[in-house]
């Protein structure tokens, strides 16, 4: 009996220390990687929490909020398309009630046109949480990112969608759109009797003890949400307000730190989050996508042998957010941060990563340099353009004798350039414009700048070339005169 209790002593004293010095060193590895991802990265504030073997062992915030303030584990982020998993949280529990079937065409739950009265095709429900239902990309985003306030801000953005055509049959394409998301909204509305944030609140939040997290913008300011910042070249500006209640079920949630340990904890170790078979069918793969990647119903999942994990990214014009959930080496992170734009998408990708590498093998990689390319070459663009067009009006001021067919025919495609290079970099992007205009603010004002030298210079040439064509006529009596 002495034996076993000496023996226990030393495994206490051992052991037990050891185990707390390297969890130590993963939080000092992990702090350590945030400051510099934050500083290489201009990001101006961020949260990151981690939890292992069903406990929360990391829980750290770094940098300010737009008003100054220092960013805590209770700061308000919003959580872009990381809202999709809590939406189809909010579905399944309607259809553990049996108040929705997941099989069933959505015109069962809502009235909406999407041509299905003049072909063959339905959407079902789980279509939408798979994003199969044959609504394109582009269709998601040019109803996306409105700023709609209010109550009706879900019903108001749904009749901007109407009336939809789809691009594929349903159940026969992947396309990711934030519509899907949108129409599910809508059906929670209609089966709940209720506005979506308040059922969200009721059913799910509520549930999981998610008492900091919001789907409306009135609820947000209450708890003391602060608007992120755009990029500028890298630099953090802060942004006007981006949060759009008719967007919630789709990317406009707001969340802390707290909230979101509290929610993967859930997903990843709770058997009661739904009924069977509805819990397992929660993270299950629905759709192949690549590789070993799949769609589930929310979720990104990857079945490859021996990583098997679940994740999500997330962001709108001022914020970006990730979550991960590895169900093979039992651990689970979330990461928030205050920033973004178009040209900053790998930013948290590549902390995501590194997180991942301090965690699995407790070592620091090397964060790829930003990159800023898209601006750097839309300047030079709009420079070379600028100097140009000075140059050759200049030019064109000075000559006596001039080809009067060749300037204005270059004046007038100056022109036209500019008039339709809106429309055409929105067919190249496949992205609306003003959603352009949301999350790459300072590419877009440079476009918007180009365009304004091209059509200035196209006018300004006309102008020249009109009016040296006067002097040579007036040149012309003059001489005729005096012969």
């Amino acid at each position: 009996m002495i034996r076993i209790s000496f023996g226990l002593f030393l495994l206490v004293i051992l052991v037990i220390p050891n185990i707390a010095q390297a969890q130590n060193h993963e939080e000092d590895m992990l702090t350590e990687y945030m400051n510099e991802a934050m500083k290489k990265y201009q990001i101006p504030g961020a949260s990151l929490g981690l939890v292992q073997n069903g406990k929360v062992v990391y829980q750290e915030s770094f940098g300010k909020q737009s008003d100054g303030s220092p960013v805590t584990n209770k700061t308000l982020f919003s959580i872009g398309s990381i809202s999709k998993p809590l939406t189809s949280l909010g579905i399944l529990k309607l259809v553990e009630k049996g108040e929705i079937e997941l099989e069933a065409p959505i015109d069962t739950y809502i009235k909406f046109d999407y041509g299905q009265s003049t072909n063959q095709y339905v959407i079902k429900v789980k279509q939408l949480l798979a994003h199969t239902s044959g609504i394109s990309s582009l269709s998601g985003m040019e109803v996306a990112d409105k700023n709609l306030r209010g109550s009706n801000a879900l019903t108001e953005a749904v009749k901007e969608l109407e009336p939809l055509k789809l691009v594929s049959k349903p159940g026969q394409l992947h396309q990711y759109s934030a519509a899907n998301y949108l129409l599910l909204g809508k059906i929670i509305e209609e089966q709940s009797k209720v506005p979506f944030a308040e059922y969200m609140q009721e059913a799910v939040f509520k549930d999981l003890g998610m008492s900091d997290t919001v789907a409306s913008y009135k609820s947000a300011i209450k708890l003391g949400y602060q608007p992120g910042f755009q990029s500028w070249f890298g630099k953090p500006v802060e942004s006007n307000v981006w949060f759009d209640d008719g967007g919630a079920p789709y990317g406009y949630m707001a969340s802390t730190l707290e909230d979101m340990l509290a929610f993967i904890r859930a997903v990843q170790y709770s058997d009661t989050l739904l009924s069977e078979p509805l819990n397992t069918l929660y993270t299950k793969p629905e759709v192949y996508r690549k590789e070993n990647l799949y769609y589930g119903l929310g979720w990104r999942i990857n079945k490859e042998k021996n990583e098997q994990y679940i994740f999500h990214g997330g962001e709108t014009p001022d914020s970006r957010s990730e979550i991960f959930l590895h169900n093979t080496k039992d651990y689970a992170f979330v990461l928030l941060t205050n920033k973004n734009n178009f040209s900053e998408v790998m930013n948290t990708t590549n902390m995501k990563e590194g997180i991942r590498e301090i965690i699995e093998s407790e070592q620091i990689s090397s964060l790829p340099e930003p990159n800023y390319q898209m601006q750097w070459i839309t300047l030079f663009c709009t420079m070379v353009v600028t100097l140009l067009g000075i140059w050759n009006i200049s030019r064109l001021y000075q000559k006596n004798l001039i080809f009067k067919k060749i300037w204005y025919i270059v004046a007038g495609l100056s022109i036209l350039l500019g008039v339709f290079m809106n429309p055409l970099l929105v067919q190249l992007f496949q992205s609306p414009w003003h959603t352009i205009n949301a999350y790459a603010p300072d590419t877009a004002l440079l476009i918007k700048i180009l365009i304004g030298v091209l059509v200035t210079y196209g006018l300004c040439s006309s102008i020249v070339i009109s009016i040296k064509k006067e002097v040579v006529r007036t040149l012309k009596k003059g001489r005729t005169k005096i012969m």
